[in-house]
């Protein structure tokens, strides 16, 4: 019960974040995630969120860090707007950050679900299609490791 007040409260803080894009968070939509990392470059800038299952909350904006309950505030907004599925195409995701960051100049999306299946969807300026992935792969533990 107190696992449901608490997801109740949570989306109605992201409510004020942008009422046109913010959409409801599933209850367990975070909970199925072992791990998720969302970077964004816009004007110079990097923007990244972490989770990791069960309760690691990252935010970073630049050189400004926030993490625990002011970073998952944060955290579940942009889960909440990218709406992960292995199905979804890079081009879907890209649309869906270009209406937050329409001078963005890349974005990677690393997820990692609860059966432990990784995907990366990867986004790049400049990149034809041919050269940058159009929908998810899959990676090795190595690759993974590194990008943590």
């Amino acid at each position: 019960m107190k696992k449901a007040i608490l997801v109740l409260l949570l989306i109605l803080l992201c409510l004020p974040f942008d009422l046109k894009t913010a959409e409801a968070v599933s209850g367990n939509e975070l909970m199925e995630a072992f791990s998720i990392r969302v970077t964004v470059v816009e004007n110079e800038v990097e923007y990244q969120w972490e989770f990791d299952n069960p309760s690691h909350y990252e935010y970073e904006r630049g050189t400004k860090v926030l993490k625990g309950d002011h970073a998952k505030v944060q955290v579940v907004k942009m889960v909440s707007l990218l709406q992960l599925e292995q199905e979804k195409t890079t081009e879907q995701y890209k649309e869906v950050l270009e209406k937050l960051y329409p001078a963005m100049t890349s974005f990677e999306i690393r997820w990692m679900d609860d059966q432990s299946e990784r995907y990366v969807w990867r986004w790049k300026e400049n990149e034809t299609k041919g050269s940058a992935p159009l929908g998810f792969i899959a990676f090795d533990e190595r690759e993974w490791s590194q990008a943590s």
